[in-house]
């Protein structure tokens, strides 16, 4: 029962893909600038998830949460709205799988069950003046002046899960098979590349979809550009990703050098440049990583600086800002024992900032958190 829930949910989730793909343009391949991958389902039994939903405050939170998702969903996903952007079957097959009874909640507790990672890879050409143009387009939406946003930027979009992904083949029905797609590999039973290629709303949609079968009974669905998408395909059965740890409770994060070039280069365009914002051209990369240790859920956020004397100066002024917040702070302050928890360290050309969340003061700040986002969303009704 779940599985075929699992498949309806997913089924929605590539429709709304596609609802939403109008934003995106792909590009040619560049540089890596930011890379992600989540251990969703390990993740659930990690030490901060655990404390999480023992707290009394977080069933109250998540069931208001859920509600107030089902009812924006309902509004957002309306009929009238759908059908000024989507094919009227199209509409008719959402309003009844949104009618049906599923949930927010029922949909995030499946998805648990069967969502195993998330992997992402955003790449851009640095050497391309157009993603000068979108910095500015990203302005303009953040200011409000334009409703359009078209980013240039390719990469993999990648999830790792427990069921077969030829079971989503019904949403193909919307599309025209060697028009809007075509299968550039089909093995009987086997893996699949899916090529969509098709205006929607006076835009050119183009992307990949690939379905592979890894070890035990998992699959890989990929996204990225055609250009791309068959190295991605060998990169998890035999490559890079073939032996990627799934099994850790463990969530990463990582911007490249190539990611603080873009900002540093972005603010002397601007003439913005200075001896603060040369610092972003110093930075090598910066690892966060939210993980157990010794079955406790630390943060780590690791930075690494071009110079030894870069990263002494660094962490000197990390450890200074953490001793000025400490001064602002009561000496008797639980909030100060909190403080007192964050450890900063330099070794050679890395600086790291490690906060372990087990401290009492830090689950009594989520709990009252949980309570007071939990009483605006009932005020809200």
């Amino acid at each position: 029962m779940t599985k075929r829930l699992f498949v309806s949910v997913w089924a929605l989730t590539v429709l709304l893909t596609v609802y939403f793909a109008s934003t995106v343009v792909a590009a040619d391949e560049g540089s890596v600038i930011i890379s992600y991958q989540d251990n969703f389902k390990a993740f659930a039994n990690s030490d901060f998830i655990k404390r999480l939903t023992a707290l009394p405050e977080w069933e109250p939170f998540f069931e208001a949460f859920t509600k107030t998702c089902d009812k924006a969903i309902d509004k957002e996903l309306s009929r009238q709205n759908l059908q000024q952007r989507l094919p009227e079957p199209v509409v008719d097959d959402l309003r009844n799988f949104l009618e049906s009874g599923i949930s927010t909640k029922i949909g995030i507790e499946t998805v648990f069950q069967h969502l195993e990672a998330i992997v992402f890879k955003l790449q851009a050409d640095f050497d391309d003046d157009d993603i000068d143009e979108n910095l500015q387009d990203i302005t303009d939406l953040l200011q409000g002046r334009k409703k359009d946003l078209d980013l240039e930027f390719d990469g993999l979009l990648g999830f790792i899960i427990d069921v077969n992904p030829r079971s989503y083949f019904s949403f193909l029905k919307y599309f025209r098979e060697k028009t809007d797609y075509q299968f550039l590999r089909n093995e009987p039973g086997g893996d699949f590349i899916l090529k969509f290629d098709f205006e929607f709303h006076d835009r050119d949609i183009e992307f990949c979809c690939a379905g592979i079968k890894l070890n035990t009974g998992r699959y890989a669905v990929l996204f990225s550009d055609d250009d791309q998408i068959i190295q991605y395909c060998k990169a998890f059965k035999s490559g890079r990703y073939a032996e990627i740890d799934t099994t850790l409770p463990q969530k990463e994060l990582v911007l490249e050098e190539t990611c603080f070039l873009f900002l540093n280069r972005q603010l002397k365009l601007a003439n913005l440049n200075s001896n603060e914002t040369e610092f972003f051209g110093k930075i090598k990369q910066v690892k966060a990583i939210l993980h157990d240790v010794n079955s406790v859920t630390q943060l780590e956020i690791i930075a690494a600086i071009r110079t030894v004397d870069d990263a002494q100066a660094l962490g000197s002024l990390l450890r200074g800002l953490l001793a000025f917040v400490q001064f602002n702070v009561a000496e008797n302050s639980p909030k100060r024992e909190l403080l007192q928890a964050v450890q900063i360290e330099t070794a050679g050309t890395e600086v790291s900032v490690t906060v372990k969340l087990d401290h009492p003061e830090l689950w009594k700040l989520i709990a009252k958190g949980l309570q007071q986002v939990t009483e605006k969303i009932k005020n809200r009704e």
